[in-house]
This record gives C-alpha cells, sequence and structure tokens, in this order.
C-alpha cells in the first residue's frame, strides 16, 4: 500500500484513469467514491515476486484447512512441534521459504500456506480475489487449530498483523516472529488515499464501510491494540529495518513498547527494499531462528543480537 511517489513500488501504479475517476467523486459523490474504495482496499495487489519455493527446498506435503467452508491451501515438511509461516498482503507462502529448511533441520514441522485469494487459497466470504485482515486472521487460526498448537509462528508484514488478532482470538501460540509487521491502519489509508486520488471525504466513508465489513473497528486491528487485550502475551520477536518505505519502523518500535517480553532486532542498510529484502537477510533469519531455538532444547534464546543486528526489548516490569 505505498504511493506511487514513495514506498518501494513494488507495487503496480494505480491507473491515471481510477485517480482522476476518484478526484471527481471525492468532489461530487463522496459516497460512490467510499463504495469502490472499500473494493480496492480488499484486493490484494499483483506483486511482481515467485511463487516457487527457494532453490534447495523440495515441494512439501499439501495440507489444508477450512475456516467456514473456505479451503485454505499450504504444505508441510518436516515432523516434531509445528511452527507456521504467514506471509503479507499480495504475498505467497514461498515468500517465507528460505526458513523451511534450518526449521525442518532444527527439528520442527514446518507449515507454510496461502492466506484467503491469495495464489491457491479460496476466498472467504466477498468476491474472488479480495479479503481482510480478520479473514486473514480467520485462516490463520484455523491452520493453526487444524494442524496442532504452534511452537512459533514465523509472519511478515500483514501476515504479522492477521497473527497478532488470530493470538487474540484464541490461536495456541508459544513463540511469535514478526518480520517488518504492518504498522496501523491510520498510516497505511493516509498513504492509500493519497496513491488513488481522492480525500478525507471518501477515506472517512472507507474507514465506516470497513468497520461493518469487518464487524469490528477497523482500528482495533492494529497491533499494538491488539496487544492491549492480551492476558499473558507469548514472547514476541520484532526483526525491522529503518530504511523501510512500506511499513513504518517506528510503528514497530511501538508495538515493542505496549507488548509485554517482546524485543526488536533492528537491521541495517537493507535499502528501498527493506520489506522484502529482510526475508532474505542472513542477520535477520539468524536472529528469528536463534529465538525460535531448536525442538524440545528448552525456551527459545533471546540473545542480545545477532550477526550485527541491534536489539532491544520490553521485559514487562
Amino acid at each position: 500500500m505505498a504511493g506511487d511517489g514513495a514506498g518501494s513500488g513494488i507495487e503496480p501504479p494505480v491507473e491515471r484513469r481510477v485517480r482522476r475517476v476518484l478526484g471527481l467523486l471525492e468532489r461530487f459523490a463522496p459516497a460512490i467514491g467510499a463504495r469502490w474504495a472499500v473494493e480496492l482496499w480488499c484486493t490484494p495487489p499483483a506483486v511482481e515476486a515467485s511463487l516457487r519455493m527457494p532453490p534447495g527446498v523440495s515441494p512439501g506435503r499439501p495440507v489444508e484447512a477450512l475456516w467456514d467452508g473456505h479451503r485454505i491451501a499450504g504444505e508441510a515438511w518436516g515432523d516434531g512441534p509445528a511452527v507456521y509461516l504467514v506471509h503479507g498482503w499480495g504475498g505467497c507462502r514461498a515468500h517465507l521459504g528460505v526458513f523451511v529448511k534450518p526449521l525442518v533441520d532444527a527439528g520442527y514441522r514446518v507449515f507454510a500456506f496461502d492466506l484467503p485469494s491469495h495464489n491457491d487459497s479460496e476466498p472467504g466470504d466477498l468476491a474472488a480475489g479480495r479479503t481482510t485482515i480478520v479473514e486473514c486472521a480467520a485462516a490463520v487460526r484455523a491452520f493453526v487449530r487444524t494442524h496442532g498448537p504452534a511452537h512459533a509462528i514465523v509472519a511478515h508484514s500483514l501476515g504479522a498483523k492477521a497473527t497478532a488478532l488470530a493470538v487474540a482470538r484464541g490461536a495456541a501460540v508459544d513463540n511469535l516472529v514478526f518480520l517488518a509487521p504492518m504498522g496501523d491502519f491510520s498510516w497505511y489509508l493516509d498513504v492509500f488515499a493519497d496513491r488513488h486520488g481522492f480525500g478525507p471525504r471518501i477515506r472517512r466513508g472507507l474507514v465506516r464501510r470497513l468497520d461493518r465489513r469487518l464487524k469490528m473497528p477497523l482500528y482495533d486491528t492494529d497491533i499494538a491494540s491488539v496487544a492491549a487485550t492480551l492476558d499473558g502475551p507469548p514472547p514476541l520477536l520484532v526483526v525491522h529495518d529503518p530504511d523501510d518505505p512500506d511499513s513504518p519502523y517506528e510503528m514497530s518500535r511501538a508495538i515493542i513498547d505496549v507488548w509485554p517480553g517482546s524485543r526488536l532486532v533492528t537491521t541495517r542498510g537493507l535499502g528501498r527494499l527493506a520489506h522484502y529484502r529482510i526475508l532474505r537477510h542472513r542477520p535477520a533469519i539468524n536472529a528469528c531462528l536463534e529465538f525460535v531455538g531448536r525442538a524440545n532444547a528448552g525456551q527459545s534464546t533471546q540473545s542480545s543480537g545477532v550477526g550485527g543486528a541491534a536489539a532491544e526489548g520490553n521485559s514487562g516490569d
């Protein structure tokens, strides 16, 4: 959800015609504009990225889960305690594939799956090609319920936001790792409005329609808001780079401030594509693997930093 003149630029640009029409609707028919905007908001972008697992990762066993009759497709590797990999908005299960082999080698059964209306998974209650944060959270919860409690969930971007909401709604998880987690929706709404060429009138209508569609306030799905509802949240590691233009680093610091037992590992120098490069950045990967630990090796390790990445935390005191 980056603007045309900002962000990584990995999302395709918004057509001029769309911007022009939404600009006119902002002036003359904001209610109609809001109806259109909510459908655009709920449509994952077509991100230019490979759907294949990284070299050395063989195809996994086909697995699936159902929520309200909707099928979520995935793969599984290895045996042992379960670790789940959750991709971001417009992504696919292969995006976190670099974690599969080291986690299997560490004694885990690893699951990766596509969120609703992404790749091989079916849509939820909306039209094909559309979904919401609440549906994504339901998919995470369904996968954990179907395949067993999670020793850990490793999640990227919107996948982190969906995972936090899934935990709040009862998903059984011992440890969480959030890579470049999506920040507060208020920021994304500003970027979305700027990118699509509309102003405050359509924006207000968009928020009202999203609240109704989600059957809860949109802003209550923000990770910092979810954290306030958790009683004894699982330990959380957040890994983020200040260069990230698609998910503000300062919002990760805000998550750490309100999530007891959390730590922030800061990478450096990943540049304009930091939001995606972090999924292949060796110090970030090592920090995640060290935090998750080896199966049957006691609690996950929580060192002060890995491979040159700086760490800070919230002890919950």
